[in-house]
């Protein structure tokens, strides 16, 4: 098995170099934001569909919006990052999916995600550049992808044990694939390259502990919130409560969250609609 998935790691389409250079760029404090505008502009469809959602009611401007420049004085580098990441992700992401496990309710999933990671990062860890935690919050199920390329069928009966006996579904992939949907992100975004901290993130989420990273504990804790939530699929089985690890790291417990997130499916969808229209 790990051979196969290894071969079809290795098949999924490059991360696209336009996020990887957006990403380097924003770490450096000297970036300027015309650099930034001429790295996004450079493509063209990025541009129209990042405009589209910002010009939306979403976003709620007084004025509409003409250009990314423009876009970066209203709304902050950090944020048109954010949503250029999102709108390429989504773009190179495979497009097949099986029943248990739709295209759209994953994505769903991974947006949400993504929000409450970063939402989390700033609230509860007083972080301020929070922009690793939603992207690690956007890929933190990647793996489930490539399991739907590889054998879909299979990946359908691993999500009904699942459903059947509400185990989790890193167990469940364990026992049935002998490697998790964790495992395998981390292999995936190594293949693309990513920061080692975001690798680390994506194949802990699933078992962190005190010694976790803080996007690590934020991407755990947002997944939990978002499966509760039922914002999408992801094939997991719901929780009751985040983990001793989690709670002592935000002081703060998934019911305070949840309602603290009541907004967040009407954002989502909106800007799924958008990011992938």
């Amino acid at each position: 098995m790990h051979q196969r998935v290894n071969a079809v790691v290795e098949s999924m389409p490059p991360f696209p170099q336009s996020v990887m250079r957006l990403m380097e760029m924003t770490k450096d404090i000297n970036c300027s934001p015309k650099d930034l505008v001429e790295v996004i502009e450079y493509d063209p469809v990025m541009t129209m569909k990042i405009l589209k959602l910002v010009n939306s009611a979403f976003f709620a401007l007084s004025r509409d919006i003409v250009s990314i420049q423009h876009a970066l004085v209203y709304l902050g580098m950090n944020t048109v990052k954010n949503l250029a990441i999102s709108i390429a992700t989504i773009d190179a992401l495979p497009q097949k999916s099986i029943p248990g496990l739709p295209m759209g309710s994953f994505l769903t999933h991974s947006l949400a995600t993504a929000f409450v990671a970063q939402r989390l990062a700033k609230d509860c860890l007083h972080l301020k550049d929070v922009s690793d935690h939603f992207i690690a919050g956007l890929l933190h199920g990647f793996g489930k992808m490539v399991f739907i390329q590889l054998e879909p069928d299979r990946y359908a009966e691993v999500l009904e044990d699942v459903k059947a006996h509400g185990c989790s579904l890193a167990k469940a992939e364990a026992v049935h694939l002998g490697i998790t949907y964790a495992e395998v992100g981390a292999l995936l975004a190594d293949s693309w390259q990513l920061p080692l901290s975001l690798v680390d993130c994506i194949r802990m989420h699933v078992a962190c502990d005190a010694d976790s990273s803080d996007m690590t504990i934020t991407v755990a804790a947002a997944n939990m919130v978002v499966t509760v939530m039922g914002l999408g699929a992801n094939g997991d089985a719901e929780v009751e409560a985040f983990p001793t690890a989690i709670h002592q790291r935000l002081d703060v417990d998934m019911a305070t969250v949840i309602d603290q997130m009541q907004a967040l499916q009407s954002e989502v969808e909106q800007i799924q609609s958008m990011v992938g229209g």
